[in-house]
C-alpha cells in the first residue's frame, strides 16, 4: 500500500485535507482540495526529509485545522505508544495488547499501520461522518479502552482535527519507514455501534451559543443540551408536533418557528424542518425555512418548550400522556439504549441486583421508561448495598452508591422513612447530599426508583446494621471490626464481609483497625519474646489476646498498668498489644484526654483491648475515677434533647495502662477510699531489659515490625472464637477457671476477683492463641511471672487498706481545734478542758468518765457532727453506709436514740442540738484515747490528743 492508496482508503471524498510538518524549526501545514494533491505533497516533504503527518478528517474552510471546521471523518483511530519509557516497551507488545482488546469488546478487524515505532490503528468506516454522528462512537472507543486498561494516547481518539504519520513517509525518530502491518475491510457503523453500545453517550448538538437577548427566543428555548432525537417518534408521540405534520397548511408562524425549534434538535434538522414545512400551500419556501432554522440555532441554546406551544394553541396539550413529565418534545424522540452497570463500581450489588422496572440504566443515567418514551431520572448511575439499623442513630436507613460527576463514587445514606411515599423532607435531604433534583415530578420519579430499587436488593441480601461500635454482635454470631464483619454461618463456618459503619464511626473504624504485612511474619516475629525473657511482654500480649473474651463473662474491665522504669519496654508491649486487632499508631491512644474522650473510645473499641501511653501525668485523685469507670463497662447516663436517657456506650475490655509512677501510690496519695479501686487495678512492675537498655536499635526494630505488620492475626482469632461458638467459648472458659487453679495452684480472695478473672482470660486467650498457631512463645512463662507478682500487690493492698477506725482516727486528728473534751468524776460536776476549747465551729465532743480522782477514765464516748462528718466522708470517697456497718459489727455505736446531742454541753459554747455519730470508746483500738486522756488531765496538756493514733 503506497502513500496514495492509504490515504484515498481512510480520507472523505470531499474537503480540503491537510498535512502538517512538525520540524526542528518549527510547525507548518498545508491544505489541499484533493487527496491526489495531498498525496503527492506528502510525499514531496517526506523525501526533503520533514517530520510529516497528515490530518484524519476533510476540513470545510482552507487555514482552519480545527475540530469546529471539521466537515466529515470516515476513521475511528487509536494510537499505541511504543518504545522505551512508553506503555509498551516494542510495536509487538503493542501489537498484542491490541488484539486482545480488539478480542474483550468484539469489534471488527481494523487496519493497523506500523508509524516507525509505535501503532496507528484504523477502523476504516463504509461512510463518512459528521462531526454530530462521528463523535459519540469516537469517545465510545475512548472510554471502553481506558475502562479494559487498554493504554493508549488519550489525545487521539476522540479528535477529529488528529494528525497521524501517512504510509510510505519516515518517521525521523527511528529512521524507520511507516508501513502496513494489517489490512482489513472497512466496517459498517452499525457493526461499531453494536460493539461499543455500553459506552455510547448521545452527544450533545454542538450549536453556536447565543448571544441574542431576544425574549422569544429565550422563552422558546430549554436552557440546556440535548442528544438528537428521533423526528418520526416525536411526530408520534407528542399531539402538538403531530397536528403540525398532518395540518401543515394550518400552522400559523410563531408556532411554526417553535416547530423548527424541535427540528433543530433532531438527527437530521434541515430535513426533518423542510418535512415538516413543504406541504404549506402559500408560504413555504426551502431557503427561508433553512434560515430560519439557522436563526433558532444561533439564537437560543435548546428546543422549545412543552409550555410555548401550549400557550400558542392551549387545546393541542389536552390529554396529553407525557404532561408534566418532560419539559419539550424533543425529549420525547430521544430514547437510549440500557447498558451494563460501570465496571467500577465498588461493590457487587451493581452487578447482582437488577434495576427495576420501567427504570433502566443509559450512559447518561437512569431513565424511566414510559410508554416508549424515556424521561430524566437522574443524571448519574446508582445502586443499592445495604440496610439496616444504624446503631448510633437508633433507627433504619438504606444505603446505596452513586457516581457523583467529576469526584467519583460515594455513600448515599438515608433514614429508611424518607423512601416513604410523599415524604415532604426527602427533597431537602437529596440536595444535602448533593442530588439536586430540577421539579416535583423529578423527585417522585427518583424516590419510587430507590424505594424499588432497594426492594429488589431486600430479595437479594439479608439486612446488614449500622455498627457505630466493634464487637460482638447479634448474641455473638458477628464480630466488627473495622469496616469488616466476621459472621458464623449456620453451618458454623465462618464469612467475612466489608460493611458499612454508621457515619460517626466510619472514618476511624477504617483507620484504625486496617490491615498490613504478614501474619506468618507476625507470628514468628513473637518468638523474640521467648529468646530475650521478655516475660512482662508475654504477659501483655495474652491480655490483648483476652480482650473479645471480656464479653462472656461478667467482668466489664480492668486497668491492668504496667509500671516501671524507663527501658522496660512497655510502650513497645501496648503497641505490640493493638498490632493484634490493628494499626498500633492509631489504636495506642495519648494520655490527655477528657472523660468523654475515654468513654467514646472504650465504646468504639467494645471488646477489643485499650491501651493508653504514659498516664504518670494523670491527677491522684482522677486515678481511683479511672479505675472505676473502666469496671463499670458502661458510660455515664446522659439524656437527650427530648429529655430521654439516650443508649449509653458499654464495654467489656482490658485497659493496658503505662506509667513510670505506681499507679497504686497515685492512688493512695490522693487521700481517698482506695479499697474498691485497688481491686480493680493489676499493676505489674515491668523490669528494665538489656535488649532495651543497651541501646534503641532493638526497641526501634520491634516498632518498626509491628508497624508494618498488624491486624490480621486479631482477625484469625475472631474467625476461631466464631467457629467455637457462643456455647463453645463459655464452655472453654468455665474449664479454664477450673484448670487454672489445679495448674497453677493460685487462690485468690473474694475482693480478688477482678484479679483473678483477668489472668485466667489472659491464661485461656494465650493458650487457644498457641493452640492455633498464633504465638511462638510460652504462654506460661508470661502467666507464671503475673502469679509471681500478685503477692506484692496483695502486700501493697494490704498496707493501704484503710478501715473505718483509720478514719474515724483521721477525721478526729483533722477536727482537733473543733474539739471540746468534758470529764467526769464520780458524781462531780462535768469540767471542761479549758485550755483547749474551740474558739470557731464545734465538730467533735468527747465524754470521758472515772469513779475517783486516782483512778484511771474506764469509758467514754465521742459525738461527732454527722452531717460534717459524712461530707467529710464523701470528699475522702468514703462510703457512709460501710464506715456505719464496720462500727456495728464491732458493737460500738454510742449515738443517742433520738440521734441529736448538745455538742456545746457543760461549756461556755451555747448550741443547739445536732444530728450526732456516738463511738464508745472502749473498743481495743479506741482505748488509748482514755489512757492518753489521764496522762493529758495530769500533764494539763488536754490538747496533745490530736496526735493521739488509736493502738
Amino acid at each position: 500500500m503506497n502513500t496514495l492508496e492509504f490515504l484515498q482508503r481512510v480520507l472523505p471524498s470531499a474537503g480540503f485535507y491537510v498535512t502538517t510538518v512538525i520540524n526542528a524549526d518549527g510547525r507548518r501545514q498545508g491544505f489541499f482540495a484533493t487527496v491526489d494533491e495531498l498525496a503527492k505533497a506528502v510525499v514531496g516533504l517526506d523525501q526533503r526529509g520533514n517530520n510529516t503527518y497528515f490530518a484524519i478528517s476533510a476540513f470545510v474552510e482552507k487555514g482552519n485545522r480545527k475540530q469546529e471546521n471539521v466537515r466529515a471523518t470516515k476513521v475511528v483511530a487509536l494510537d499505541v505508544d511504543c518504545g522505551d519509557g512508553k506503555p509498551f516497551p516494542t510495536w509487538k507488545e503493542g501489537l498484542a495488547a491490541t488484539g486482545k482488546f480488539i478480542q474483550e469488546m468484539g469489534l471488527p478487524k481494523p487496519m493497523i499501520i506500523h508509524s516507525g515505532n509505535g501503532l496507528h490503528v484504523y477502523w476504516v468506516l463504509t461512510e463518512e461522518l459528521e462531526p454530530l454522528r462521528w463523535k459519540p462512537l469516537a469517545e465510545a472507543m475512548k472510554a471502553a479502552a481506558k475502562d479494559k486498561g487498554f493504554e493508549i494516547d488519550p489525545a487521539v481518539p476522540a479528535d477529529s482535527a488528529r494528525v497521524l504519520r501517512p504510509v510510505g513517509t519516515t518517521n525521523p525518530k527511528s529512521g524507520t519507514q511507516v508501513k502496513l502491518l494489517i489490512d482489513a475491510q472497512p466496517s459498517t457503523v452499525e457493526q461499531m455501534t453494536a460493539c461499543l453500545s455500553a459506552y455510547l453517550v448521545a452527544h450533545p448538538v454542538s450549536l453556536p451559543r447565543s448571544t441574542s437577548n431576544s425574549p422569544l427566543a429565550q422563552a422558546l428555548a430549554v436552557q440546556q443540551d440535548f442528544p438528537p432525537a428521533n423526528a418520526t417518534v416525536i411526530t408520534t408521540k407528542c399531539q402538538q408536533i403531530g397536528w403540525a405534520v398532518k395540518n401543515q397548511g394550518d400552522v400559523e408562524e410563531p408556532f411554526w418557528y417553535a416547530l423548527l425549534g424541535i427540528a433543530a434538535h433532531c438527527n437530521d434538522p434541515e430535513a426533518t424542518a423542510i418535512a415538516w414545512s413543504e406541504q404549506h400551500p402559500t408560504k413555504y419556501d426551502a431557503n427561508v425555512t433553512i434560515q430560519k432554522l439557522h436563526q433558532w440555532k444561533q439564537a437560543t441554546t435548546g428546543p422549545s418548550l412543552c409550555k410555548k406551544f401550549e400557550e400558542l394553541r392551549p387545546a393541542g396539550c389536552k390529554g396529553c400522556k407525557f404532561k408534566d413529565k418532560v419539559g419539550t418534545p424533543a425529549r420525547l424522540g430521544i430514547q437510549y439504549l440500557e447498558v451494563a452497570p460501570s465496571t467500577t463500581a465498588p461493590d457487587s450489588a451493581a452487578n447482582d441486583i437488577p434495576m427495576p422496572r420501567p427504570f433502566k440504566r443509559t450512559t447518561d443515567g437512569i431513565k424511566m421508561t414510559i410508554d416508549e418514551t424515556d424521561i430524566d431520572v437522574c443524571k448519574f448511575d446508582i445502586y443499592p448495598v445495604g440496610y439496616g439499623k444504624d446503631e448510633s442513630l437508633g433507627y433504619e436507613t438504606v444505603r446505596f452508591h452513586w457516581n457523583r460527576p467529576h469526584i467519583g463514587w460515594q455513600e448515599l445514606s438515608m433514614r429508611q422513612a424518607l423512601l416513604t411515599e410523599g415524604h415532604r423532607d426527602f427533597a431537602t435531604v437529596m440536595a444535602d447530599q448533593g442530588i439536586v433534583l430540577n421539579n416535583r415530578n423529578q423527585t417522585g420519579y427518583f424516590q419510587i426508583m430507590l424505594r424499588s430499587y432497594m426492594d429488589e436488593l431486600r430479595q437479594k441480601r439479608a439486612m446488614t446494621n449500622l455498627y457505630a461500635t466493634m464487637g460482638w454482635k447479634e448474641n455473638f454470631s458477628q464480630f466488627v471490626i473495622g469496616d469488616t464483619i466476621l459472621r458464623r454461618n449456620a453451618d458454623g463456618s465462618v464469612s467475612e464481609e466489608s460493611i458499612s459503619l454508621a457515619s460517626g464511626s466510619a472514618r476511624l473504624g477504617h483507620e484504625l483497625w486496617s490491615t498490613s504485612g504478614s501474619l506468618d511474619a507476625w507470628v514468628g516475629f513473637t518468638s523474640l519474646l521467648g529468646k530475650a525473657d521478655l516475660r512482662a511482654h508475654m504477659f501483655a500480649l495474652a491480655v490483648g489476646f483476652s480482650g473479645p473474651l471480656y464479653a462472656f463473662t461478667g467482668l466489664k474491665g480492668l486497668t491492668v498498668s504496667l509500671y516501671g522504669p524507663t527501658g522496660g519496654g512497655k510502650s513497645l508491649a501496648q503497641m505490640w498489644i493493638q498490632s493484634i486487632f490493628g494499626n498500633p499508631e492509631k489504636l495506642h491512644f495519648a494520655a490527655k484526654f477528657t472523660q468523654n474522650s475515654l468513654f467514646g473510645r472504650m465504646g468504639l473499641y467494645s471488646h477489643m483491648p485499650m491501651t493508653i501511653d504514659e498516664v504518670t501525668m494523670m491527677d491522684n485523685k482522677e486515678v481511683g475515677d479511672f479505675a472505676y469507670w473502666v469496671s463499670q463497662g458502661r458510660d455515664k447516663a446522659r439524656m437527650n434533647r427530648n429529655a430521654e436517657e439516650r443508649d449509653a456506650k458499654t464495654w467489656a475490655l482490658p485497659v493496658v495502662v503505662s506509667t513510670n509512677k505506681s499507679m497504686n501510690s497515685k492512688l493512695i496519695a490522693s487521700g481517698l477510699d482506695t479499697d474498691a479501686q485497688l481491686a480493680r487495678i493489676l499493676e505489674v512492675s515491668v523490669p528494665s531489659s538489656k535488649i532495651f537498655t543497651k541501646d534503641s536499635s532493638a526497641g526501634r526494630k520491634v516498632y518498626e515490625f509491628i508497624t508494618a505488620n498488624y491486624g490480621l492475626v486479631g482477625r484469625e482469632f475472631i474467625k476461631r472464637l466464631l467457629e467455637m461458638g457462643e456455647t463453645g467459648v463459655r464452655a472453654a472458659i468455665a474449664q479454664a477457671t477450673e484448670d487454672f487453679r489445679k495448674e497453677y495452684k493460685a487462690q485468690f480472695a473474694g475482693e480478688e476477683r477482678y484479679w483473678e478473672q483477668s489472668i485466667i482470660l489472659a491464661n485461656l486467650a494465650a493458650k487457644l492463641a498457641h493452640d492455633w498457631g498464633l504465638i511462638a512463645f510460652d504462654h506460661k512463662i508470661g502467666i507464671e511471672w503475673v502469679l509471681s507478682q500478685v503477692g506484692a500487690i496483695r502486700r501493697a493492698a494490704a498496707e493501704f487498706k484503710v478501715d473505718a477506725f483509720d478514719l474515724l482516727t483521721e477525721y478526729l486528728n483533722e477536727n482537733s481545734d473543733a474539739t471540746l473534751t468534758v470529764t467526769q468524776t464520780g458524781t462531780n460536776k462535768p469540767m471542761v478542758d479549758f485550755s483547749r476549747v474551740p474558739r470557731g465551729e464545734l465538730r467533735v465532743r468527747f465524754e470521758m468518765h472515772r469513779k475517783s480522782n486516782g483512778d484511771i477514765f474506764s469509758h467514754g464516748t465521742v459525738m461527732l457532727d454527722r452531717t460534717h462528718f459524712r461530707r467529710w466522708l464523701a470528699q475522702r470517697g468514703a462510703d457512709y453506709k460501710t464506715f456505719m456497718g464496720e462500727l456495728h459489727d464491732e458493737g460500738i455505736v454510742a449515738t443517742p436514740k433520738s440521734n441529736k446531742a448538745y455538742l456545746g454541753k457543760d461549756s461556755p459554747i451555747k448550741l443547739g442540738q445536732s444530728y450526732v455519730i456516738g463511738v464508745n470508746l472502749t473498743h481495743p483500738r479506741l482505748q488509748g484515747i482514755l489512757s492518753d486522756a489521764d496522762q493529758a488531765i495530769e500533764d494539763l496538756a488536754y490538747g496533745q490528743l490530736k496526735v493521739v493514733t488509736p493502738q
